[in-house]
């Protein structure tokens, strides 16, 4: 399983929050689809299979979220995929929500429905304000 080392409000493997949409690609590799993620999207996302790749209107990335085919690491521990109690005892900050947990300090979302870990989001500061 590959591994992933993520900064909050930082950046995600190789990956810089706040880069272009060409740098994203550059560091990322060339094997993505873009699509919109839903009709009323501003803005198209780019699918790496394992990861998505969100962008603003001035095509800057505003988050990473990444599928349990890759192990996300923070400060050394694995944060993802794991139990949601595990991954805020590693994050403090995330607090429960009404799918799974959320950090607005961080900018970390994880999408859990059922207890279940699907997801795990890093966004740029504010993204979830």
């Amino acid at each position: 399983m590959l591994r992933l080392t993520a900064n909050p409000l930082t950046s995600v493997g190789t990956i810089k929050l706040g880069a272009t949409r060409e740098a994203v690609r550059e560091a990322a590799g060339p094997e993505f689809e873009e699509f919109r993620k839903s009709p009323s999207s501003e803005n198209t996302t780019d699918d790496y299979g394992s990861f998505h790749v969100y962008y603003d209107e001035d095509d800057t990335c505003v988050a990473v979220e990444v599928f349990p085919e890759i192990e996300v690491a923070g400060d050394g521990e694995v944060i993802f995929p794991t139990t949601l109690e595990k991954a805020a005892a590693a994050i403090p900050s995330l607090e429960r929500d009404d799918d799974g947990l959320l950090s607005t300090a961080k900018s970390i979302g994880i999408y859990a429905p059922y207890g279940e870990m699907e997801s795990i989001l890093f966004g740029v500061r504010g993204y979830y304000d």
